[in-house]
């Protein structure tokens, strides 16, 4: 999506667009009767939740880029207000909703969840659109970029290594600590850093130091052997890391490893940004309107799936289970992109005109 701030990197929206396809697809595949398999592509596949640190490790990139490491003063006011007319007016549809199907036991600190709790395990967001944890995580970090980056242009990117490094010993110690005591039955036991900024942040700086090495040393990433080195970890090593549980195990150091995970991202998102390469304009123009709309594809994408399954149910096209539960993702995306145009033009697009310069 074009930014009022900087110049537009296509190829970014393309990275949106994959990260949203990701998670799409290891909720449709799941969902419509798809097994664990040989097959590598899906292995690597069902590893969709990893689209999630996609978009984590993005966001510190492209926020860092925009105001070139700090060298261009933020207005913190206007970014503020920029990242709520990009997220809440959606953001709001799906409250109004988890409000109203909650509405025999909603509280009013539940009401309040909307403002940047939506992580909260009590939170009817959480419980009718799961996913929205995410939008509490993005700003909670939106609310401490501004400083992060000032701190960056201040004491260099050898500070935001650090801090990454320190956050990433800090919930070490708390998992090692705490790992015993905080679950409970129907919750996974690693809920307290998976879904908020203590098994985060460390994600959103590894984008800002990538975001650095974009802006100082862009021209080390020019080569496509680099890019099909960057690919090919992503597919080894987001795959092996997502069969290992490194998400779903209270266990000190598998929680260290989500900063593998994010490299790992870091290492594409450059490589592919910066790649000689040249993608045919055709393709990177509909990647792009497709990345415009991923936002809207990740939000509302699991009403949308289930719903048709509930009431449709698993089309049979093909014998194989597991490749039927492929058809069943290319048709399910193909919907969810076209509701996803709808909620685009009628709800975000009218609220991103009203978007300021804020660098």
């Amino acid at each position: 999506m074009k930014s009022l701030n900087s110049s537009y990197i296509s190829r970014l929206d393309h990275i949106r667009f994959f990260a949203a396809s990701m998670v799409v697809f290891v909720h449709t595949y799941t969902t419509f009767g798809g097994k664990l398999s040989d097959n590598y592509i899906i292995r690597f596949l069902l590893s969709g939740d990893t689209g999630v640190s996609l978009f984590l490790v993005l966001s510190g990139f492209l926020f860092t880029v925009i105001s070139n490491c700090g060298n261009k003063h933020i207005d913190y006011k206007t970014f503020i207000f920029n990242r709520i007319v990009r997220i809440f007016p959606l953001f709001v549809l799906v409250w109004i909703t988890a409000m109203s199907l909650a509405r025999g036991n909603a509280t009013f600190t539940d009401a309040l969840s909307i403002l940047f709790f939506s992580n909260l395990q009590t939170s009817p967001l959480l419980t009718y659109f799961g996913q929205t944890w995410t939008i509490a995580v993005e700003l909670q970090f939106y609310l401490v970029f501004p400083l992060l980056v000032m701190f960056l242009k201040k004491f260099g990117v050898r500070y935001i290594v650090l801090l990454s490094v320190f956050w990433v010993c800090w919930r070490f110690l708390i998992v090692s600590f705490f790992r015993d005591s905080l679950t409970s039955v129907g919750m996974m036991q690693t809920h307290y850093f998976y879904l908020t900024m203590l098994g985060r942040l460390d994600q959103f700086l590894i984008g800002m130091v990538f975001g650095y090495l974009y802006c100082n040393h862009r021209n080390l990433f020019t080569n496509k052997w680099l890019l099909f080195i960057s690919l090919f970890l992503v597919f080894v090593g987001q795959t092996y890391l997502h069969e290992i549980g490194m998400w779903y195990l209270a266990d000190p150091f598998t929680s260290t490893l989500s900063y593998v995970e994010a490299i790992i991202w870091g290492l594409f998102i450059i490589s592919y940004a910066c790649c000689e390469i040249k993608i045919p304009k055709a393709i990177d123009f509909t990647l792009s309107r497709l990345g415009d709309l991923s936002f809207s594809t990740y939000i509302l994408h699991s009403i949308i799936l289930y719903s048709f399954h509930k009431n449709i149910g698993i089309l049979n096209i093909t014998n194989g289970q597991n490749i039927n539960a492929v058809c069943n993702f290319v048709i399910i995306l193909s919907l969810i992109l076209i509701f996803s145009k709808f909620t685009f033009e009628l709800i975000e697009k009218p609220f991103l005109s009203l978007r300021k310069r804020y660098v």
